[in-house]
């Protein structure tokens, strides 16, 4: 029994032998090293100029909070010298408040890395725990590129405020204010199999973005602003996944409980992404093209917010049995949807999950088409509204060129008369122009893919090809 409580006493001293309390400036180089972490932070650390503090993987850094009740006087970090804290995947450096009661609640200020004085800093596997500003700089760096792998942003109200080329893999950002605060000076931010995880918001207003294969989940202003490209991503149960959007490609998405989904400015690009089980799968602006979605089983669909919805591209995207609408038009101009399937022959029931100039005369009309069964070929266009003669969005169904046969090598089409015909892509953009006699003409368009329109330069008829 006795020796067992030499033992323990032993234990208990070499515990606390490894704890060490650390307050003031560094004036020399120093390491903190794994044989006296924690190392408890007791009052503010300055690193003054041409210094080095280096922390070796596997350290925490605990801050006690100052309980002084003013923002001004948290405890923080400085760097105006050098800081190297490099851990590893297995062992990775930790900076946290010392105080489990206030952990979550902002109680040190972080890492002031004082760019103006000259200060540097090389982090990599590294966590940030309950601290205001986290990791920030007070200058914007240009050129300059930080790559961040395995490392946890928690419980922060900003994580990182660095106007750079930010690199991100496999990090996680969770209940933030703001995981990734703007770039305001100068900044672009790349990720790579990171999560984002119940902030305010993940990140706000950087000026290019590239991000792939990410998880987004519960979060609230989600994405604000960041042009750039979003692909393979997915996100689940965010007040808004995209907010403010404009600049953006979205590709092989998947939105799934979100309240809204996009809610886009315009100058976007969205294909390829599943929406269902939102509130709002999309809010969309001028010049943005929806193209290949599969929008369903949302409360509503699309909603076009457009100034001018014909430079809107909604086309060959899946939009049914959204329980509201399918369609919203929000403007009071007059548009088609026509390349779009509604999972239905019955124009009255698609009908009823269109929101138009027909239920609201401060509203415009959509035309549309009806599709078959299986969503490949329009058995018919409803037009409510003549969208222009030569235009590539009216497409009257009654027309003197009609698409007799169709596969992989031709197409036949009847003509009612002799006749100039142009074909325009989706875009409006003249792709050549040729002569129609009256009966059947040949087509060999195998150097083409995609939507197309035959159109009558007399304005006797159009077709829609899908080639």
């Amino acid at each position: 029994m006795k020796k067992s409580l030499i033992t323990l006493s032993f234990l208990a001293n070499f515990i606390s032998f490894g704890q060490t309390n650390v307050s003031g400036g560094i004036y020399q180089n120093t390491t903190w090293n794994l044989a006296g972490s924690p190392y408890i932070v007791t009052s503010s650390i300055v690193v003054f100029p041409g210094n080095t503090l280096t922390i070796e993987p596997g350290v925490e850094v605990f801050v006690t909070p100052d309980y002084s009740f003013n923002t001004g006087n948290l405890r923080y970090i400085e760097i105006r010298g050098t800081l190297i804290a490099l851990g590893t995947e297995n062992a990775p450096i930790v900076f946290k408040s010392a105080a489990n009661e206030n952990q979550g609640s902002h109680s040190w200020m972080g890492l002031n890395i004082k760019g103006s004085q000259g200060a540097t800093f090389q982090m990599n596997n590294f966590k940030i725990f309950d601290s205001y500003y986290g990791l920030y700089n007070d200058i914007g760096e240009p050129g300059v590129s930080y790559n961040f792998e395995n490392c946890h942003f928690k419980n922060n109200n900003y994580a990182i405020q660095l106007n750079a080329d930010m690199n991100y893999y496999n990090c996680i950002f969770e209940s933030n204010g703001v995981g990734q605060a703007a770039q305001l000076a100068y900044g672009s931010l790349t990720a790579t199999n990171c999560q984002f995880l119940n902030n305010f918001c993940s990140f706000t207003w950087s000026n290019s973005v590239n991000v792939t294969n990410c998880l987004f989940q519960g979060n609230q202003n989600n994405i604000v602003g960041s042009p750039g490209i979003f692909d393979n991503c997915q996100f689940i149960d965010n007040e808004f996944a995209f907010a403010e959007t404009y600049g953006h490609t979205i590709q092989n998405c998947y939105f799934a409980q979100n309240t809204i989904g996009i809610d886009n400015s315009g100058g976007s690009n969205i294909s390829n992404c599943t929406f269902e089980y939102n509130n709002i799968a999309l809010k969309i602006g001028d010049n943005t093209s929806i193209s290949n979605n599969q929008i369903v089983n949302n409360q509503i669909g699309v909603a076009v917010t457009a100034y001018n919805p014909n430079i809107t591209i909604i086309s060959d995207n899946k939009i049914c049995n959204n329980t509201e609408f399918n369609l919203q038009n929000l403007t009071d101009k007059n548009f088609q949807v026509n390349a779009n399937c509604f999972c239905s022959q019955d124009s009255t029931y698609i009908e009823s999950f269109i929101l138009d100039g027909y239920d609201d005369i401060t509203r415009g009309l959509v035309n549309y088409a009806i599709y078959d069964d299986f969503c490949e070929s329009i058995l018919n266009y409803v037009v409510k509204v003549q969208l222009g003669e030569l235009s590539i969005t009216n497409l009257s169904f009654e027309n003197s060129i009609q698409l007799i046969s169709q596969n992989d090598q031709f197409l036949v089409i009847n003509s009612d008369l002799d006749q100039s015909i142009s074909l325009f892509n989706l875009s409006g953009e003249l792709i050549s122009t040729m002569q129609f006699k009256r009966g059947y003409n040949q087509l060999s368009p195998t150097y083409l893919s995609g939507i197309y329109f035959l159109i009558s330069n007399s304005g006797n008829g159009r077709l829609k090809l899908v080639l």
